[in-house]
């Protein structure tokens, strides 16, 4: 599947700046999989992102001049609007991400429509047009087709190569990896199964660093960031990434948000 692509302005690499703003909907979705409930202390820690977590990504991200593309479920929408409000009026994209972030392995497909006609009528009321962009922890063997029939221009899910690629109902695809999700290093929980490993923000911004510097040398590859403001927005870690997305804007890399990086794609594949 070999797809080689010139970014603007002879770019090294693409950097899609991707934040899953689920709030504690992402915890209560682990604990449903798991069979198990969310206490309040958990849910707590997912709370932190509406409360202060995402305030420093949108800081961040206004002092580096950078666009990014939030995907976020019905609830935390619903929930939180003042978040959704602070981040359109920043200027990001907002996408698609389900329900709750779920994992279920299967879903219906008139379900599944059913939660994205709600999500874009959410998404419509905040930024005055439908969402375009759709990520989900388990894709279905009709997604594509159902992504197609709603008119999105792209989906962020799967993890099958470096490139970004147009799929067989023309959606453009942005895979990424769990290498480059911060929840792999920064998820903790108490509750069974628990889940206590910690990473040092030094330890993820050098393996991101890695990445990005061997990415670089193939030149026409793209790396997705998957970052939640619950555990990004740190203070000391909210600081890391600064530093490494500065890095990044000197040394080659083309920063942008998922729907201008897979306009970009659709145009040279045509």
């Amino acid at each position: 599947m070999e797809r080689k692509i010139v970014w603007p302005d002879e770019k090294a690499v693409a950097v899609a700046l991707t934040f899953d703003f689920t709030a504690e909907a992402l915890r209560e979705s682990r604990a449903l999989s798991k069979g198990g409930r969310l206490g309040f202390s958990d849910a707590s820690r997912g709370e932190y992102g509406p409360h202060e977590g995402l305030a420093r990504c949108l800081m961040m991200l206004e002092e580096l001049e950078l666009r990014a593309t939030f995907f976020v479920p019905i609830r935390t929408m619903e929930k939180y609007p003042e978040c959704i409000r602070a981040i359109v009026e920043g200027g990001h994209e907002l996408a698609y991400e389900g329900e709750r972030a779920e994992f279920d392995l299967v879903i219906d497909r008139d379900a599944e429509e059913e939660k994205m006609a709600r999500a874009e009528e959410l998404i419509e009321s905040f930024t005055g047009r439908r969402p375009v962009g759709h990520r989900m922890r388990e894709v279905q063997k009709y997604t594509p087709e159902l992504l197609a029939k709603r008119g999105y221009l792209y989906s962020s899910s799967l993890h099958d190569c470096d490139w970004a690629y147009l799929n067989c109902d023309n959606i453009v695809e942005l895979p990424t990896d769990i290498m480059m999700d911060d929840s792999t290093y920064f998820y903790f929980t108490f509750a069974e199964p628990a889940n206590r490993s910690m990473y040092t923000c030094h330890e993820v911004m050098d393996a991101w660093k890695d990445e990005f510097d061997a990415l670089s040398k193939e030149r026409d590859k793209i790396m997705v960031l998957t970052l939640h403001p619950h555990m990004i927005g740190r203070g000391s870690r909210i600081a890391a990434l600064k530093r490494l997305l500065s890095y990044m804007k000197e040394n080659g890399a083309w920063i942008e948000n998922c729907e201008s990086i897979a306009r970009y794609v659709r145009e040279q594949a045509v």
